[in-house]
């Protein structure tokens, strides 16, 4: 079953601004991601704020996401580069 990918204005803007060979990177991660959104290094992040978002690392970036399990999609709601402060 494959799953579907939508992105917050946030994420899309995100995407954007990144340097061209970073925005081939994640669309490589995008599509492994629509046929299992959970393979590959994802983890949920912690704390109230956080609650029901996994993070996927790609490189030095990582994907922000939720999943809707019902409809099989996830939605990319931010993409960051990994430092001290990403996850604040």
């Amino acid at each position: 079953m494959s799953w579907a990918s939508e992105f917050t204005n946030d994420a899309e803007r995100d995407l954007r601004e990144l340097p061209t060979n970073v925005q081939r990177q994640i669309s490589r991660a995008l599509a492994l991601m629509e046929t299992d959104p959970f393979q590959g290094d994802v983890r949920p992040l912690h704390g109230p704020a956080w609650k029901g978002v996994l993070r996927r690392r790609v490189g030095s970036y990582r994907l922000l996401f939720t999943v809707n399990h019902a409809s099989k999609v996830f939605i990319v709601v931010r993409i960051l580069l990994r430092s001290e402060k990403t996850y604040r």
